[in-house]
């Protein structure tokens, strides 16, 4: 069966923390923790309600800092939240596959003030046919809901989609609602995303001409 739609994850994906989370926080707050991998752990648990749009990042952080007694690492450490890379290789296939009349959609799992940052900075609005954040949809990966809504909102069937996500666990989620749905990370690099993709059927330019320019 043909693809009708991809699925594409943020973090992991189509952009990346440089460093990661720790190597990145380390230069905010590190200095000011005694356990900086406990405090990443709390600040990803506090996080949920946020995720789901039942609270807002902006006003959990202050009081997770106040927890640690650092209420002064307020900027510095909504900062950290900010601080994206785009994956230029993936987001190249992304225009390859919507080139060949397949729509790609943004799936991922973001609080309101990320979110509205990735959309207004991050050229996601041309880069892809739709964003779905999880803050708006009021459910988050990996629960049935979240993909469920998405389908609802694109009018497919979960046969039909494609989703492609860094976390095995999200995508295990997205294969029990009966979504098409591949493990990915930009680690892994480019050619085996390509392959992926080919491996679904989606159409791609040969390699050798798929480095657009202008």
């Amino acid at each position: 069966m043909t693809v009708a739609a991809v699925l594409w994850d943020a973090d992991g994906v189509l952009q990346d923390v440089p460093d990661g989370w720790e190597a990145t926080m380390r230069p905010a707050v590190g200095h000011l923790v005694d356990d900086l991998d406990a405090f990443i752990a709390e600040a990803v648990e506090m996080e949920r309600p946020a995720l789901r749009g039942d609270d807002r990042w902006v006003e959990i952080l202050p009081r997770l800092l106040e927890r640690w007694g650092i209420p002064e690492a307020y900027d510095a450490a909504l900062k950290v939240w900010l601080t994206i890379e785009p994956v230029e290789d993936a987001r190249a296939l992304v225009r390859q596959v919507r080139d060949g009349g397949v729509p790609c959609y943004l799936a991922t799992n973001q609080d309101e003030h990320r979110g509205r940052f990735m959309h207004e900075t991050l050229g996601y609005g041309d880069l892809l046919d739709g964003e779905f954040y999880s803050y708006e949809l009021r459910a988050a990966k990996p629960e049935p809901a979240y993909f469920e809504a998405i389908l609802a909102r694109i009018r497919l069937p979960a046969d039909e989609v494609l989703f492609v996500d860094d976390s095995s666990r999200n995508v295990e989620a997205a294969r029990t609602v009966g979504l098409r749905a591949e493990h990915w990370h930009s680690s892994h690099g480019a050619a085996s995303l390509r392959a992926l993709l080919a491996g679904h059927g989606l159409p791609l330019p040969p390699v050798e001409s798929s480095v657009r320019t202008g």
